[in-house]
């Protein structure tokens, strides 16, 4: 395990970790696009198992992420990237990203189950009406919306700390041999001493977001995602440095 310190950068630092994740995508494109496109299919092939499959899909996250972490370090080397590193957190750091995938599973889990109890079935009727907006009657939206309102606060305030010690977690583990425990702690750690250049971080890449879903063809997320994954290792570099 690598011993490493916690750097403070300032918050206009988020804009930096954009501007470097950009140019760790820029010189490989399409191999990133069809990474992702890659993902994408699997993603959709696992969500169409009854049940298991978005359970399963959870379970892999932190091995599609450390694929992604992977990659970004091969092109900041000069070296081939893209599918070649999708089996990188397989080969390093396994147990460590599984266990990491159980608790990010059991916590989305149990996030979902704290929503049903306090919204009902308000939640399960907003996503019903949003996966079928031609249907959508305004008046019954708003009513649903706010009825749903309190599970949406109670998700956000529960699933916020979950992401955050998520977030840098898989590199962690891939890069610097940490065990989950304390990848997760560190990544969690990292996201509240740094809030400032996290929650730019953050809002930037919601806006992205919001951009690359207006994009038709899901072209737009074929870029977004290569950028945010690009930008988290660019983070990673920043804020976890090697200590003597």
């Amino acid at each position: 395990m690598n011993a490493l310190g916690l750097s403070r950068p300032p918050a206009m630092a988020a804009t930096e970790w954009l501007r470097t994740g950009l140019r760790l995508f820029t010189p490989a494109v399409i191999p990133w696009m069809g990474m992702s496109a890659a993902f994408f299919l699997a993603a959709y092939g696992l969500s169409l198992i009854p049940m298991a499959g978005p359970l399963l899909l959870e379970l892999a996250s932190p091995f599609l992420v450390a694929a992604y972490m992977a990659a970004a370090r091969a092109v900041e080397r000069g070296e081939p990237t893209g599918l070649i590193h999708v089996a990188a957190g397989w080969h390093r750091g396994r147990q460590a990203l599984l266990a990491i995938g159980v608790v990010y599973m059991v916590a989305h889990v149990l996030v979902g189950q704290a929503m049903v109890l306090v919204g009902g079935d308000a939640i399960e009727r907003l996503m019903q009406l949003a996966a079928r907006p031609q249907e959508m009657d305004p008046a019954e939206a708003q009513a649903v919306l706010d009825q749903a309102l309190p599970a949406l606060l109670t998700g956000a305030v529960l699933f916020t700390p979950l992401l955050m010690a998520t977030w840098f977690a898989p590199a962690l583990a891939l890069f610097d041999a940490f065990p989950a425990g304390k990848a997760l702690y560190w990544s969690l750690w990292a996201c509240l001493v740094n809030w400032r250049p996290m929650l730019l971080y953050g809002l930037i890449l919601s806006l992205l977001a919001m951009l690359a879903l207006i994009i038709p063809l899901g072209l737009g997320l074929l870029l977004f995602l290569p950028l945010a994954m690009t930008s988290t290792y660019a983070a990673y570099r920043t804020q976890f440095v090697p200590r003597e």
